[in-house]
């Protein structure tokens, strides 16, 4: 199984619940660097342009010692223009507003792309939007691609278990 984890999964675990710094948190943080370097969570390089954003010590941590679960190719760009296509032919689901337009700008789109682009591929984020507000879950579930939270990213992975 692979994983894409977009920024709120990211910035969850490092900054928000789970300090890379604190020995509890060891299991996590051991078993999110051993999927990286056996490709097996991945992400974006939009991803890693909102991570750099913020330029705390943790992240320069992460993005260094992470830098190769970052991607980009010619068929996740084509496969984004799709996912555009599709929400932008789908105004009765995706609706036309402040939020559409700030996901669209974003690392979003481009983390379902490569989940799409990649057989097998679940998206986990930390985010809980609903659809109208263009939460990644919800807009996941939409498109067919599917998703976890980062608790069931645990569970299924038997993290801490």
């Amino acid at each position: 199984m692979k994983y894409c984890l977009d920024t709120s999964a990211l910035v969850s675990l490092g900054e928000r619940h789970y300090p890379a710094h604190l020995p509890v948190f060891a299991p996590i943080w051991d078993h999110l660097y051993q999927g990286i370097d056996h490709n097996g969570i991945i992400s974006v390089d939009f991803v890693k342009i909102e991570l750099e954003k913020k330029a705390d010590d943790w992240r320069k941590d992460f993005i260094l010692r992470a830098d190769k679960m970052f991607r980009m190719s010619e068929e996740v760009e084509h496969e984004y223009g799709s996912i555009v296509g599709e929400i932008e032919a789908r105004n009765d689901v995706f609706l036309v507003n402040k939020q559409r337009d700030r996901f669209m700008i974003g690392a979003d789109p481009w983390v379902i792309a490569l989940a799409r682009n990649v057989d097998g591929c679940t998206v986990v984020s930390g985010e809980t939007k609903k659809l109208a507000d263009y939460g990644l879950g919800e807009v996941c579930k939409e498109l067919r691609v599917r998703h976890l939270n980062l608790i069931q990213f645990f569970e299924e992975n038997k993290i801490g278990a």
